[in-house]
């Protein structure tokens, strides 16, 4: 992982991994959430992304989009009053992606008519380099 990682964003650079924290304790397994404090953008003009595969054990499946895109911070507040920070990812530019990507046929849209905007789940990464700070 860390030498795709380094291929991409550089071999001298330093790194922070970004990803979706746990909520607090809760004894609700589901609920909804409302975005309460989104961050500014995270300053990351290339990044990588690793999203773990079902295996016994650790394998991720990283990659990295070279269009625009934007990663944020948003705090979420739960039903039952419990937060979780998670990570936000919007490509801004889809006009590259195949027309049959299954996002374009949930959201009834096809490549380049809009950004597309996704919270990422908890345990996927996201390698930016450093400084990349975004407060909430």
């Amino acid at each position: 992982m860390l030498e795709f990682v380094r291929s991409i964003l550089g071999t001298d650079s330093s790194y922070e991994i970004l990803t979706t924290s746990y909520p607090t304790a809760s004894s609700v397994p589901l609920q909804n959430y409302t975005i309460l404090r989104v961050s500014e953008d995270i300053y990351a003009p290339k990044w990588v992304t690793c999203h773990p595969l079902p295996y016994p054990y650790a394998v991720f499946f990283c990659h990295y989009i070279g269009t625009g895109s934007k990663i944020f911070k948003v705090l979420l507040g739960g039903e039952n009053g419990n937060q979780m920070e998670a990570l936000g990812l919007c490509h801004l530019d889809t006009s590259e992606w195949t027309p049959e990507h299954v996002i374009f046929q949930q959201l009834g849209t096809k490549p380049g008519a809009s950004p597309i905007c996704h919270f990422l789940p908890v345990k996927h990464l996201v390698w930016v380099p450093l400084p990349s700070k975004a407060a909430m």
